[in-house]
């Protein structure tokens, strides 16, 4: 098993000693697999039975309008996981989750994780990822509910500064294209009010790295 340092400091595996680990990963059924950018890991509407812990790369969750527009949900990262709540629901993905560039995964069948003697401490860990990512759920929710592009800008850019605790520049993992897709926002207007906010100095940026003023 691989990838045992990483996988230790995932939210799941809290509290887990190396040795605990490969223990666990002897009684549970899991597997890895490598992704190419733009590749599709998971449809829309596939059932799973696993849920994933990146290893390497970066995927997002999205799904399309009726004009084909994509709005980026979430967007998770090397050592991130995913999928966890809907396999304990058992119940199809509602959305769509792609590669955003070369991407690893390994794949872990929730109902093995029953033959591990640390099952306890997985679920109660599992409990408190999803609790996370219902609140992370529902500060996105906030604000895509802002009325302009301005309010949706500066209520992403607050909350990202929350989460990093910083008061220095916030570095986020999004490009343009794909920050306007997250917020729900056309490419051009996006660009147009980030232009705007740093001429009257309430932010500045230089590519993806932000700092409000």
């Amino acid at each position: 098993m691989n990838n045992l340092d990483l996988i230790q400091k995932n939210i799941i595996f809290k509290g887990f000693s190396i040795n605990e680990l490969k223990e666990t990963f002897l009684s549970i059924s899991y597997y890895e697999k490598n992704y190419k950018k733009n590749d599709i890991i998971v449809k829309h509407n596939e059932l799973l039975k696993y849920f994933g812990i990146i290893t390497e790369g970066k995927i997002a969750t999205s799904n399309f309008d009726y004009f084909g527009n994509r709005n980026i949900l979430t967007v998770f990262e090397k050592g991130q996981s995913f999928g966890e709540a809907i396999v304990c629901m058992k119940i199809n993905f509602p959305h769509e989750i792609i590669s955003m560039k070369e991407s690893s995964i390994l794949w872990i069948d929730y109902e093995s994780l029953k033959n591990s003697n640390n099952c306890n401490k997985i679920l109660n860990n599992l409990l408190i990822l999803i609790s996370r990512k219902n609140l992370i759920l529902n500060q996105k929710l906030n604000v895509l509910s802002k009325r302009t592009t301005r309010e949706k800008i500066l209520s992403y850019l607050t909350n990202q500064k929350n989460l990093f605790k910083t008061t220095e520049n916030i570095e986020i993992n999004l490009n343009r294209n794909e920050m306007a897709d997250y917020l729900s926002l056309d490419r051009s207007n996006l660009s147009r009010e980030l232009g705007k906010l740093k001429k009257e100095g309430i932010i500045d940026f230089s590519k993806n790295k932000f700092k409000l003023l």
